[in-house]
């Protein structure tokens, strides 16, 4: 069975964490976004991938690879021009010869893929859309469902007055090769703006499914750091570590060295490799590979990429720091992004930035 991934997108929202990196490599406790998206395709039988890349799209091939590693065969097809989700699966078409599954790249989606598709088959239809609930619809298309579950209406970021359903569209459809005939050719089309509208208007059975598992929207940081910290709760657990004060779900990986008197409170993520020193404080923290983290830190609701070095007494609160970046010491960083290779110096007070990496 066969599957697209939509990996193309440039991630505006997430600048300056996108300014070398595409979205969909935006890592969520330790693996890039994307492969929680191949991973649960794979697991329901979606061992044939086609992956539409356009933004930085080496990086992303480089690192997803020819499938191997995932028991899956994935190639790839270069969008040149912007074609929207629809016309990206229709530039691939030829692909398409039976029922597919379209995924998209840049969203935490892991998700039983299997039920959604043994769901479509039963209702004999010709697209099922992944549903799930948001407390602020207004961010996303809103689906309205008969008691059937047939969609009969449709509203992309509706207003609060138009508001009539929190089941959004969470981007993940299984659909027959006929929809791909509702798509023109070399045309900027969207599946929720364009496509679904034309199926209802044609009368043709397309179905919303609720799905099971974790779906996440990444589009923020404020969103990447509540995936992060979902994951560990999940797949984290409770350790004892000598020396160390342990609360709550923790990831910790090989070779991490932490001295005595830290104190660590999940739901916490620590890459290999890194180095913690005495009396730092880490609170629904996620630390990447090769880390260091000299002594008295406190990093709290914060990410802190891979190769990043944090200087004596630091802080960093409500915030991401990406990889490589230097922070001096007694840096006080609150609310804010730091960009790939970015040097903070010591004594700095910084609320509510923004910093970019300086162009190469």
């Amino acid at each position: 069975m066969k599957a697209v991934i939509l990996a193309g997108g440039v991630g505006t929202r997430l600048k300056p964490l996108t300014y070398k990196r595409p979205k969909p490599l935006i890592p969520i406790a330790g693996e890039p976004c994307v492969d929680y998206v191949i991973k649960s395709l794979v697991s329901a039988g979606f061992k044939r991938i086609l992956v539409t890349t356009g933004y930085m799209s080496d990086t992303l091939i480089k690192s997803i690879g020819d499938g191997k590693k995932f028991g899956a065969s994935i190639l790839y097809a270069f969008e040149e021009i912007p074609a929207g989700t629809a016309g990206a699966v229709k530039n691939v078409s030829q692909f398409l010869d039976k029922t597919f599954v379209v995924a998209s790249g840049d969203v935490l989606a892991d998700v039983d893929i299997k039920a959604l598709y043994d769901y479509h088959r039963d209702k004999n239809a010709v697209a099922t859309m992944a549903l799930t609930k948001a407390e602020n619809p207004t961010e996303y298309g809103i689906v309205g469902l008969d008691d059937n579950n047939r969609i009969v209406k449709f509203k992309e970021k509706p207003k609060e007055e138009e508001i009539f359903s929190n089941l959004i569209n969470a981007g993940i459809y299984i659909l027959e090769p006929e929809v791909l005939d509702f798509i023109p050719e070399n045309t900027m089309f969207d599946f929720s703006k364009n496509v679904f509208p034309l199926l209802l208007e044609n009368n043709r059975p397309i179905y919303g499914a609720p799905i099971s598992g974790l779906w996440m929207d990444i589009g923020r940081p404020h969103d990447l750091l509540e995936a992060t910290f979902e994951v560990v709760k999940r797949n984290g657990k409770e350790m004892d570590i000598e020396g160390v004060a342990t609360e709550g779900k923790l990831i910790i990986g090989d070779g991490v060295a932490i001295e005595p008197n830290v104190k660590i409170k999940g739901p916490c993520y620590i890459g290999s490799k890194t180095e913690i020193g005495r009396n730092c404080v880490l609170e629904s923290a996620c630390i990447y590979e090769d880390v260091r983290i000299d002594r008295g830190v406190t990093i709290q609701n914060s990410i802190v990429m891979s190769g990043s070095s944090l200087g004596w007494r630091s802080e960093v609160v409500n915030s991401i720091v990406s990889n490589k970046c230097t922070l001096e010491d007694d840096v006080k960083l609150t609310d804010s992004i730091i960009g790939e290779g970015v040097t903070i110096k010591k004594h700095s007070v910084m609320s509510d930035a923004n910093i970019s990496p300086t162009p190469e």
